[in-house]
Formats: structure tokens, C-alpha cells, sequence
């Protein structure tokens, strides 16, 4: 039966295993149960490391912690000693003479003298408990020596023997399965600083910021990425973390190895300094062992970024001499990265020519902008002249008719000049003064301007006219303006007999202006491009009248530069309703 001591410690390190996080400690209270309980000489666990086999616990005399703690044995050796051994339940057991000689010479052999009792224990045996994980997976081994009477352990030892590496093995699981958590949480924040850098503006910047995490996460000794900037080929772009003076020379002969080995199915490439074997890399290997070599590296990784078809470059990892080599969630962890980078060099790509075509864009609106000013400056003085000597041929009375034409024409073509200069100014013109503008006061000045046009066309125009002024705010003359355009296109697009209504109101935000007519109306396709620059009705009826195009255009880009809008409601052959909003003094100036 089992010791109340033996059950005692069981107990308490079943508690142990459990609830802590110290791993260390916890092993050396196992290893300390099994020499100090089970009476074990030597107790030891060694923990897996890659395909290394790393002492890290050791109870026993001193002299022995100190020869064989930290010791590094090769995983493979002790499998090897696993298939010679005979199978105790979950215990390893090697007879002497059974072991490879080869093995003898790197193990710790006791200094006792073996006895000829058929159950002594001979310096040569030995006894093994391999921890494995819940899923099967090797963590570790648990060795014992110099058992209890230097006997060999009997059904009922082993069966405690095994309770104790049972807790062993939960113990190496759990530290495992933290160790997990912990770096899935810390790759998790390598990807996620990683994709944060897209906001930086500029591939360089945002490179720049991505390499520096990236170097960070993985205790790289350099990081670098080099992309081709564009999809036509033109310059390319590389950045390292720590930066250079002068970054690295993109490796052509890498590219196109990448681009024909690994891109194509989404592989990493491992890379040493020393000549190995490195299929991948088959005419850039030895370029890019010398790029790590200069870099202080020992080893690295090379992964290909891209998205869709496309590979934009390549992201290259250098890691130092004592750096581990990359764990599988570590090499996945930097595929997803590659990954992100493609995604973000694509989005950069797609920002920087966008930001060229508006720059290009804007550049050829001002030309535009110019042009207008400059030649209609250029028409407006000979039609000056033009005007005033028709005005002498009225006064002589001579021609009548052909000086009739004349001044229709000249008129037509002096508003077409003013309507560009119009428009000119309203595309250069940023800011403005704003004042108290009463809509009231601009409304009659615009149906006493169209006053005799109204008459001319025999449509009737009402002003429902407020007790009160109006007020908004902006600029009288541009304002007034808007509402000549407006008040205007509703009496010349109305029929003879019709009517034009003007009706102005305001609400505690907003100041309005309501022109409704009885006219031709707009059809739902033209009122998709009713304020575009140079825009004609498809209405037969409508271009049989003249017009620039430019009116409604000039007056939405000024309602929109006083904070306002202009409103439509039209159906073609029912007329329309314009309704110009602007903000009220109050408003525009709690804004």
C-alpha cells in the first residue's frame, strides 16, 4: 500500500499542477517527491525542445544536479532507447547490455558496483517515463536511478512511480498549452500592429512602421521588405528595420526565384548562412546568405508578398545565432503577415494613384478655370465695342432690322461672356465675407431685372412678399445672382399664359427661396445632370431656346459655398419647383 507521505505529496502536488503557473517549481516538487518519498536516488525531467531534450529538473546529490542539469540530449537517442526497452504501463524500462554503447558515453552512469541478485539494479539499466500531452505529443522524459535498495522496483512501486509522472505530464501539458495561449496572443499583436501601419501614408512610412514591429515580434536581428511600387514596373521600394543609410539592394534573382518556387503555392523559404541545400532559392541562395551574413544573421526566413496573380516582392527575416529556430505558428504566423502585406501594398497602390488622378483632376480644373477667364476677358472688349457702334446705327436709324439682329446677337453673346466670367469666378473663389443678406430685398431686384422679359414671353410673376425682411447669410451679390438664374430659367422656360410664383420663408436653421412654374418641366434623366457644368436639356422644346448651360451650375456651386442647397421637384410637362436654402445669420453663426 501506498505511504501516507506518498499520498500526502500526490495530493499536494495534484493541487499544484493544477492551479499554478510556476512550471519550474512544480517539476522540482515532483522530482523532489520521487527522490525524497519513493526513495529514487536520482529523479530528473527533461523538457522537449524542438529535437532537443533540455535537463531542466534534478533531485538528487549535489554533485549529480551539477553534472547533468542543463544537459541537452538529442530526442532521437532516447527514442531510440524507448523501442529497446520493455513496457511497464506508462514506464520505460532498458536492462543493462540492452542500451547502444554509443549512448553509454553521454548519460550519467552511478558509481556503484552491481550484485548478482537477480533483482539488482546494475549502473547500466535504466528507467524512463516519456511525458506525453493529452493529444500524444512528446513534451519531455522523466528519468529515475539508484532505486530504493538499489533494487529493481517491484508491480507496486512502479504503479506509484507512475503517479507521480502522470502529474509530470499534466504539468508539461499545462505550461504547453499557456505557452500556446501566450503566443497566440502575441502573433496576434504582430498582425494586428502590422495592419495598423496601413494607415500611414506613403509606402515607405507605412513599410517602415510594419518592419519595425515586425523585427520586434520575432527578436530579428533585420527585417526588410522590398515591393515593386506599381504594377507597370516602375521603382521599387525597400525598407529595413534597423534602417540603413543606404537600404538594401532589391535581389532581382530572388524575385524571380520566388516568383517561380514559392509564390506560386504560397510557401515560406528557410534560409541558412552556410551552404545547404536550398531548392527554392536555385540562382539567388547564395546572394541572399551573403545579405544575412552582412545583416549579423545567422539564419532567416524569406516569404513572398502579393495578392490575386500578382507578387508585389518579397518580406525577409534575419535571426541571430541564438535566436531558436522559427516554430511552426511562428512560420504561420509570418505567412498571415505576408499576407497582410500584399493587401496593404495593394490598398497603397490603389491610394497613391487616386491621389495622382485628383491632383491631375484638379490641376486641369484650374487650367479649365483659366482658360474660361482669360478668353472671355479677351471676348468681352471687342463685343464692348461691337455694342456701342450698333447703339450709334440705332440712333441714326439705320438698317433697322439688320441692327435688330445685331443687337439680339450681340445681347445673346455679351450674356454668354458674362455667364463665363461668372463661372470663372465662382471656381476661384474659396472664401468670403459673410453678411446679413435680405432675400427679400435680392428676390425684387431679380423680378424687376426680368421684368420686361416676363412681359416679352406673357408670363405672369407673383411675389408672395413677407411682411418681414428675410435674412441669411453670405454674399449679397453672388446670392442675388443665384436667384437671377433661377427666377430667370422659370420665366424663359414657361409658356406664353403661364405663371412664375416666388415665395420666401425661413424656419430657426434656414433662410429659403421657392420659385415654381407653370412650365415646360425637366425630365427624371436631365435632372441627373442638372447642375453639371455646360449641361443642355434633351428637351427639343428646351434647346429651342438659348442658353449656355451655365446658370445652374454657377448657382449650385454657390449655394454649396454658403453652406446652402438647391432643391429640385420637376415633372416634364408640369412644371418645376426650385427652392434655394441658405443658412440664417443665427445659424451660420452658432456654426
Amino acid at each position: 500500500m501506498p505511504s501516507a507521505e506518498a499520498l500526502r505529496r500526490l495530493s499536494d502536488l495534484v493541487r499544484r499542477v493544477n492551479s499554478s503557473v510556476d512550471t519550474a517549481h512544480v517539476l522540482d516538487e515532483i522530482v523532489n517527491g520521487v527522490h525524497e518519498v519513493l526513495g529514487y536516488g536520482v529523479a530528473a525531467i527533461s523538457q522537449l525542445e524542438g529535437e532537443t531534450l533540455v535537463m531542466v529538473a534534478v533531485a538528487g546529490p549535489d554533485e549529480v544536479r551539477r553534472q547533468i542539469l542543463g544537459r541537452r540530449t538529442s530526442a532521437m537517442n532516447i527514442l531510440d532507447e524507448y523501442r529497446a526497452a520493455d513496457h511497464w504501463g506508462i514506464l520505460r524500462y532498458v536492462p543493462h547490455g540492452r542500451m547502444d554503447p554509443a549512448h553509454l558515453s553521454s548519460v550519467w552512469l552511478p558509481d556503484i558496483h552491481p550484485s548478482d541478485e537477480p533483482d539488482a539494479w546494475h549502473p547500466e539499466d535504466a528507467l524512463y517515463a516519456p511525458l506525453y500531452s493529452a493529444t500524444g505529443e512528446l513534451l519531455g522524459n522523466m528519468a529515475v536511478d539508484l532505486p530504493p535498495d538499489l533494487r529493481i522496483p517491484g508491480q507496486a512501486d512502479r504503479e506509484l512511480l507512475e503517479m507521480f509522472v502522470v502529474q509530470a505530464g499534466l504539468a508539461l501539458s499545462n505550461a504547453q498549452q499557456r505557452e500556446r495561449l501566450a503566443r497566440q496572443v502575441h502573433f496576434g499583436e504582430i498582425v494586428k500592429e502590422v495592419a495598423q501601419a496601413a494607415s500611414r501614408l506613403g509606402i515607405e512610412a507605412m513599410l517602415g512602421t510594419a518592419t519595425e514591429v515586425i523585427n520586434r515580434g520575432f527578436d530579428g536581428v533585420r527585417t526588410w521588405v522590398s515591393c515593386a511600387r506599381d504594377a507597370d514596373g516602375g521603382p521599387e521600394t525597400s525598407v529595413s528595420h534597423p534602417p540603413l543609410a543606404v537600404q538594401p539592394d532589391p535581389c532581382e534573382p530572388l524575385r524571380a526565384d520566388l516568383a517561380v518556387t514559392a509564390w506560386p503555392h504560397g510557401l515560406l523559404v528557410p534560409v541558412t548562412v552556410v551552404d545547404v541545400d536550398a531548392p527554392l532559392l536555385p540562382t539567388s541562395r547564395e546572394a541572399v546568405q551573403a545579405s544575412l551574413k552582412e545583416a549579423g544573421a545567422s539564419h532567416g526566413v524569406i516569404a513572398p508578398v502579393g495578392i490575386g496573380a500578382e507578387m508585389f516582392g518579397y518580406l525577409a527575416i534575419g535571426l541571430g545565432e541564438d535566436r531558436k529556430p522559427l516554430a511552426t505558428d511562428e512560420l504561420a504566423t509570418i505567412a498571415e503577415i505576408a499576407r497582410e502585406l500584399g493587401r496593404m501594398v495593394q490598398n497603397a497602390r490603389v491610394y497613391e494613384t487616386e491621389q495622382l488622378l485628383v491632383s491631375e483632376l484638379r490641376e486641369l480644373d484650374r487650367y479649365k478655370g483659366e482658360l474660361i477667364a482669360t478668353i472671355s476677358h479677351e471676348l468681352k472688349t471687342p463685343l464692348t465695342t461691337i455694342i456701342g457702334h450698333i447703339e450709334l446705327l440705332e440712333d441714326e436709324g439705320v438698317g433697322a432690322r439688320s441692327v435688330l439682329a445685331l443687337r439680339r446677337n450681340a445681347d445673346r453673346l455679351d450674356r454668354l461672356i458674362q455667364n463665363l466670367l461668372d463661372y470663372a469666378q465662382v471656381q476661384e473663389r474659396r472664401r468670403f465675407v459673410r453678411r446679413e443678406v435680405d432675400l427679400v430685398e435680392r428676390a425684387e431686384g431679380a423680378i424687376d431685372l426680368l421684368g420686361q422679359l416676363a412681359d416679352t414671353g406673357g408670363v405672369r410673376v407673383d411675389f408672395e412678399r413677407p411682411d418681414e425682411p428675410v435674412l441669411a447669410s453670405g454674399d449679397a451679390e453672388e446670392i442675388g445672382t443665384v436667384l437671377n438664374n433661377l427666377i430667370g430659367n422659370a420665366v424663359k422656360y414657361t409658356r406664353p399664359g403661364g405663371h412664375v410664383r416666388v415665395a420666401i420663408g425661413a424656419d430657426p436653421d434656414w433662410a429659403h427661396v421657392t420659385v415654381t412654374d407653370t412650365g415646360i418641366g425637366i425630365s427624371a434623366v436631365d435632372r441627373g445632370h442638372l447642375f453639371s457644368t455646360f449641361h443642355r436639356s434633351s428637351n427639343p422644346e428646351a434647346l429651342s431656346l438659348p442658353g449656355t448651360g451655365l446658370g445652374l451650375a454657377i448657382s449650385h456651386r454657390i449655394a454649396e459655398a454658403h453652406g446652402g442647397r438647391i432643391e429640385v421637384d420637376s415633372v416634364l410637362g408640369g412644371g418645376s419647383t426650385f427652392r434655394l436654402v441658405l443658412p440664417n445669420p443665427a445659424a451660420a453663426t452658432a456654426g
